[in-house]
């Protein structure tokens, strides 16, 4: 298509982790179609499990270059059990709004030294004070290094801190963890394994929280992609 590129993948895991939460557990599909022109792209992102108890899907866009990456993603989790606004899809109302928006950048150092630094802020949406007056700005900061890479399997560690840029009337809370502070070290291990000459790529995610005290461990496997 010239300089226009179709991409889709579908995984499957055994739980939905990101930026130390577990958004589900159970069996986790998620999948991914977007649409590249040259240095920008735009597409949609879905995931649910196979209860019905979670349930989410987004929009995103993105532009890229050779070191920086910087996407607005526009989040819908309207899992049955949520405890706010799960059911108008199209509210946008700061105030009512099920959804928020998550203003992402990530940043390569150099070929020599690949560490990716990432800034992330929910700008918009259910990411409010307790008396729903004023957004927190909640942030999240990582850094991710390859520590190991030999032909198909990569290891990778992450560590991440978040905090609110705007904490009200004395709260210490933000969309991530009861409070600031590291909350996610993770160790990701990712392999490729070709089975008749189809490409079976998998995935071990620990991932710890110290701020809320827990750990989870992912598997995953990609279904297909292109």
């Amino acid at each position: 298509m010239n300089a226009q590129e179709l991409h889709s993948a579908l995984q499957l895991r055994n739980s939905h982790l990101w930026r130390g939460l577990e958004v589900s557990a159970g069996l986790v599909y998620t999948g991914d179609i977007h649409l590249d022109f040259k240095n920008f792209y735009g597409g949609f992102w879905g995931g649910g499990n196979v209860d019905g108890s979670y349930k989410e899907f987004n929009h995103y866009i993105g532009y890229k270059n050779k070191r920086l990456t910087v996407e607005l993603w526009d989040i819908y989790n309207f899992s049955p059990g949520a405890a706010y606004n799960n059911k108008e899809y199209f509210n946008y109302s700061g105030r009512e709004t099920g959804r928020f928006w998550d203003l992402r950048s990530f940043y390569t150092v150099s070929d020599q030294l690949p560490l990716v630094l990432s800034w992330n802020t929910v700008v918009f949406g259910r990411d409010r004070n307790s008396i729903n007056t004023e957004n927190k700005y909640s942030t999240f900061v990582s850094g991710e290094y390859p520590v190991y890479k030999k032909e198909s399997l990569e290891v990778k560690g992450r560590l991440g801190y978040s905090f609110a840029l705007n904490n009200s009337n004395g709260e210490k809370n933000n969309f991530f963890a009861k409070e600031s502070g590291f909350n996610e070290i993770s160790l990701i291990i990712s392999k490729s394994f070709t089975i008749d000459g189809y490409k079976l790529p998998i995935g071990i995610w620990g991932m710890w929280n110290p701020v809320n005290n827990n750990a989870f461990l992912q598997f995953s496997v990609q279904a297909y992609s292109f």
